[in-house]
């Protein structure tokens, strides 16, 4: 069976097309962005709310490393400010002569999402993804976020309630009825969320 979905987010994706995925691989790193502030009236040698007069580029444009961000001319003096970074100039502070240039981080280990389907990968087109899958279930959900699926945990009607961690800890739990304490109890055991028929 094949199953089409899209991918959240605008991180790059770590999947390839023929690769088959399970559950807890990486599927995207999530953009990582961190802020430069650069005191350009500083660098310029000028009062800060002149640097409006001083800029080549604007807010919202796109700066490689090298560009020539600001110039101050004068009689005697000639300053120059080339980017020491690559990114986007976020924000120009007239206040305090300052930019600041939104720059790519570096990833860390919080920046990784796990797959939460397992399958192989027919097709990927602008993060939307076929999958190929042994066994397909379709459940309508109350709510659930973009990211919800996972291993599962099927509790049957003559279950034992001799569940433990490792049956229970970050799985989906599905079950016919699920009574407040039943819930209770799955919660504290680490489960990810639920699927019930009846509320």
């Amino acid at each position: 069976m094949k199953i089409t979905f899209t991918i959240p987010g605008d991180g790059d994706l770590n999947i390839k097309t023929g690769q088959t995925i399970k559950f807890g691989d990486p599927l995207f790193q999530k953009s990582v962005t961190v802020n430069k502030i650069v005191n350009l009236a500083k660098e310029l040698r000028i009062k800060p709310d002149k640097i409006f007069f001083s800029l080549k580029k604007m807010v919202g444009d796109i700066i490689n490393k090298g560009d020539l961000i600001a110039e101050n001319k004068s009689l005697f003096l000639h300053h120059l400010y080339h980017s020491e970074y690559s990114g986007v100039l976020k924000e120009i502070n007239h206040y305090n002569g300052t930019i600041t240039i939104n720059v790519k981080g570096e990833p860390d280990k919080d920046s990784y999402c796990c797959a939460y389907f397992q399958g192989e990968i027919i097709n990927i087109h602008n993060r939307k993804i076929t999958l190929k899958v042994n066994n397909q279930f379709s459940f309508a959900l109350k709510s659930a976020s973009q990211d919800f699926g996972g291993l599962v945990f099927l509790v049957k009607k003559d279950h034992s309630e001799r569940e433990s961690i490792h049956d229970i800890d970050n799985k989906i739990i599905i079950t016919d009825i699920i009574s407040e304490y039943q819930q209770s109890k799955f919660e504290a055991l680490g489960a990810k969320g639920f699927v019930t028929v009846n509320p």
